[in-house]
């Protein structure tokens, strides 16, 4: 099932995941107003360019509030080790259990959440763009430890563009 923005009045739809907990360890019921009470960002740790993209957000306004985990560390994998490609794909996973994986679907996600880039994210789900905005997005993510190589800060991974 493709997971997709809706519109601004009923906030983000995504795939149901009941396997997927809540900060409580249980599922937490979706708002009245339908939007999710907290969005978690799943993100590979060891990238340079995910790691200052997880930095620029935190320091973002934020309507709803994001929380960033390393696909590393033992609460993530414990938590979201199960969805495919994990660890090189972003997940973004709400409080009531959606989930959105990968490109353009996690990226639409945060977008959401950030006041400032919302309308656009509105405007990147519209199916015509759809193909375009999936691609795009995958061409950053598959070339991000290149891209991290060339902010300075790196491992040698990403200097040459390997994976980790």
């Amino acid at each position: 099932m493709e997971n997709s923005l809706v519109s601004s009045s009923n906030g983000l739809s995504g795939n149901r995941r009941p396997d997927v907990a809540g900060e409580s360890g249980q599922l937490i019921a979706r708002r009245a107003n339908g939007r999710p009470g907290l969005l978690t960002v799943v993100y590979d740790g060891e990238c340079v360019l995910c790691l200052r993209s997880v930095q620029w957000l935190a320091r973002r306004d934020q309507s709803v509030p994001i929380r960033s985990i390393a696909a590393a560390s033992p609460e993530a994998i414990e938590r979201y080790g199960h969805f495919p490609n994990y660890g090189d794909d972003m997940i973004v996973a709400a409080d009531d259990g959606r989930t959105w994986v990968g490109p353009p679907d996690a990226y639409l996600a945060v977008m959401w959440a950030i006041p400032s880039l919302r309308a656009l994210s509105y405007v990147l789900a519209v199916r015509p763009l759809k193909p375009l905005v999936r691609r795009v997005f995958q061409l950053v993510t598959g070339n991000r430890h290149a891209i991290g190589g060339l902010l300075g800060e790196s491992c040698e991974r990403c200097a040459t563009g390997r994976s980790h």
